[in-house]
């Protein structure tokens, strides 16, 4: 017969194998429920930062690009590059759904791009400013975030003719780019972004009918801060 000493031993050994075997029981549940709430996006956890909100900010950056002249009837004509610094503001909106982000967003910038030497008729040309309308789809995992954007946009040219003459047109464009945005805290948000702007459709020439001038394209490459107010009851 065992002593009653062994048998203590023997239960208090059992309930410990039967404690250790529940708490490592436990850190699996916890390790598994963990994980499979992140990879599902199921319940974000309080401490993730939340995305969805109103916002408005700044942006400085530089642009570069080129505009042609191509005479009525030719095949081809002559390029001059142009680019300089811009800077600007925006303002948009976004909804987080688990770790999908949806936004739309209008800005404006002015810019000191200038073209340099003569082309063709041209002595100069410059874009003095542009605005862009957007939507943005994008992916985000805590304070860090990375989107596509596209949408239409307007671009103020102004052009100066050999002569003298000086001209300006306000023409529409297409816009693509995309860009990723990095939290500084719960209402700041810094950002950096790449956009492709196209003008649609001619520039106006000064005192020369005979040619057509387009300006190809517009590259901005620009850095910005917003400020993100919180949804009501956050």
């Amino acid at each position: 017969m065992r002593s009653r000493v062994s048998l203590e031993m023997d239960s208090a050994l059992s309930d410990g194998l039967t404690m250790s075997g529940r708490t490592v029981a436990a850190i699996f549940i916890a390790i598994f429920t963990g994980q499979a709430a992140i990879a599902g996006g199921i319940d974000v956890p309080p401490n993730f930062y939340d995305w969805s909100g109103v916002y408005v900010g700044g942006n400085v950056g530089y642009a570069t690009g080129s505009f042609s002249e191509t005479p009525i009837g030719a095949t081809s004509g002559s390029t001059q590059a142009i680019s300089g610094a811009i800077v600007g503001g925006q303002i948009g909106a976004n909804l987080q759904y688990r770790s999908a982000l949806f936004g739309v967003e209008m800005d404006g910038d002015w810019s000191n791009q200038q073209g340099s030497g003569s082309s063709g008729t041209f002595l100069a040309g410059s874009i003095p400013g542009l605005a862009t309308a957007r939507v943005r789809i994008g992916f985000a995992y805590d304070t860090i975030s990375y989107y596509a954007t596209g949408g239409a946009g307007r671009a103020w040219f102004k052009s100066t003719s050999t002569t003298g003459a000086v001209s300006s047109s306000a023409n529409m464009a297409w816009v693509a780019g995309v860009g990723q945005e990095s939290v500084i805290n719960r209402n700041l948000i810094l950002r950096f972004e790449v956009l492709y702007l196209q003008l649609l459709g001619n520039v106006e020439i000064p005192t020369n009918p005979a040619t057509s001038t387009q300006t190809v394209y517009d590259i901005l490459v620009r850095v910005g801060l917003n400020y993100k107010f919180d949804w009501p009851g956050n």
